[in-house]
């Protein structure tokens, strides 16, 4: 009993730790790329010493490790586009938009496994869609941060699925520290080609440092590890459920931190609602089904 209670403890905090991720990228003052590529390599860097820690393989897996390099590609783009949405909008815009990822992967694992599309799955996607459209037609002055958001979540739902299968094949954490790896290159390139590569860590102010260190290590190394770790004494249903919070989290912080700023109108958040109701009630009708770790 207190190791489920305890376990359940240490889901709600790595679920709120991810919820700090949207806060973490309005608070840290670089573009979206050079901030997603000192997040991956922070993250890696973690990745490792938890791997050394908790004895999981961290020597690539031949056989895998080009498509987990190159599902952490369409990670680096998700990245991206959260975090550029966040700049050209708000916090609360790019997360509500961001909620749709969980039913547009229920819509895109069909077509990945080739499995029929369920009755329920096409009309959460639809209530998903409505939500969205009353989201884009109240905040017009955030249109382009609404599109940004809502590609993020599609890029978001396509690595959910395609990790759904890499975690048949190999253990959570090597995939998750060649997926970041893979991001790191990626965005690297981008960066070099455009002459763009982000200074040291340690040339940033001293705020901008503890900023990349808390989002890199805790919210993405120890955040992904916690993760994993809750499972040995939560059912996946209950952990699947409980990370559809994380939306709620970064709201309601970013409330707390900027006030008016991130407020919204009342018409958005009854679509934002709509989409955390699509979230719930798609893991109730989906609880039978093995879920795939998700990077946030």
């Amino acid at each position: 009993m207190h190791a489920r209670r305890n376990a359940l403890v240490l889901l709600h905090f790595t679920v709120l730790l991810w919820g700090f991720t949207g806060i973490f990228g309005r608070l840290i003052d670089q573009p979206a790329d050079q901030l997603v590529y000192t997040r991956t390599a922070i993250g890696i860097i973690g990745l490792i010493v938890a791997g050394w820690w908790r004895g999981f393989p961290i020597l690539p897996n031949r056989h895998e490790v080009w498509h987990q390099m190159l599902t952490g590609v369409v990670i680096a783009a998700h990245w991206w586009t959260f975090y550029h949405a966040i700049k050209i909008s708000t916090v609360s815009v790019a997360v509500a938009c961001l909620a749709s990822s969980t039913v547009f992967t229920a819509l895109l694992e069909p077509i990945w496994t080739k499995r029929r599309v369920l009755p329920y799955e096409l009309v959460l996607g639809l209530v998903v869609l409505v939500a969205l459209l009353l989201i884009f037609g109240l905040e017009t002055q955030y249109r382009d941060g609404i599109i940004v958001a809502t590609t993020s979540a599609l890029l978001s739902a396509w690595f959910t699925v395609v990790n759904g299968q890499l975690i048949k094949r190999d253990h959570a954490g090597r995939i998750g520290l060649y997926e970041l790896l893979g991001a790191t290159v990626i965005i690297g390139l981008w960066l070099a080609v455009d002459g763009n590569l982000p200074p040291p860590l340690w040339a940033l102010p001293a705020d901008q440092i503890l900023w990349h260190l808390i989002l890199g290590l805790v919210c993405t190394s120890f955040a992904f590890v916690a993760g994993i770790a809750v499972m040995r004494q939560l059912s996946a249903f209950t952990v699947s459920l409980t990370v559809n919070l994380e939306p709620v989290y970064s709201i309601i912080l970013a409330l707390i931190i900027w006030g008016e700023a991130e407020q919204l109108h009342i018409g958005s958040y009854l679509g934002f609602a709509l989409i955390l109701l699509s979230l719930f009630v798609n893991g109730m009708l989906a609880r039978r089904k093995k879920p795939a770790p998700v990077l946030v």
